[in-house]
């Protein structure tokens, strides 16, 4: 089965460029970039079949949840667990988290197999954190946090992974779990 996850639209925080800090409820809002972004974005997936829409609880996240689910005829589902990392929080955290949203995911997998097609509007970080945690498994540790920003994310971008088997070209062996198949794509993007 396969699941996109969806970067939030641009959000004050990702355009400040001033010295002052923005306040986490400052900081948390779309730009007017950023819900172009979500309208371009929700239109373009209108025609990928998806069948339910998963949210981050983070105010920049249901914003752009919003915008894609009007375009989808789809009514946001806030996930508790599905948002950005953040100070205080360990990595050993961070990674519950990946483990819990992997559970949610591979257990709607087994119920509705691949006639589902889910999108998760989540963060860059929670992206980035499945998308290791998927690949190199209990080798990703604390000490590696700094490297995952050598991962580029943008603003309102579709990842897409595959949870069961995805068999490579060439006699290369399956790979069995969790597959990334795309990474940060924004065909839609307004500029």
């Amino acid at each position: 089965m396969r699941f996109l996850f969806l970067r939030h639209g641009e959000s004050a925080r990702n355009a400040h460029t001033g010295e002052e800090p923005l306040t986490q409820e400052q900081g948390d809002v779309l730009t007017a970039r950023g819900c172009a972004q979500a309208a371009a974005a929700g239109e373009a997936l209108r025609e990928q079949g998806i069948t339910r829409l998963l949210t981050s609880p983070m105010r920049r996240a249901t914003e752009t949840a919003a915008a894609v689910g009007a375009a989808l005829d789809l009514e946001p589902e806030p996930l508790s667990y599905a948002f950005e990392y953040h100070r205080g929080e360990t990595f050993e955290e961070a990674i519950e988290r990946v483990h819990q949203l992997k559970a949610r995911l591979e257990a709607d997998a087994a119920e509705a197999g691949d006639d589902e097609l889910p999108l998760l509007v989540t963060h860059g970080i929670l992206t980035r954190f499945f998308l290791l945690d998927a690949v190199i498994g209990a080798a990703f540790r604390a000490e590696m946090y700094d490297r995952i920003w050598h991962l580029g994310s943008a603003n309102c971008a579709l990842t897409t992974f595959k949870f069961g088997e995805v068999v490579e070209p060439g006699g290369a062996p399956p790979a069995i779990g969790w597959t990334c198949l795309s990474w940060m794509a924004r065909p839609w993007d307004p500029q």
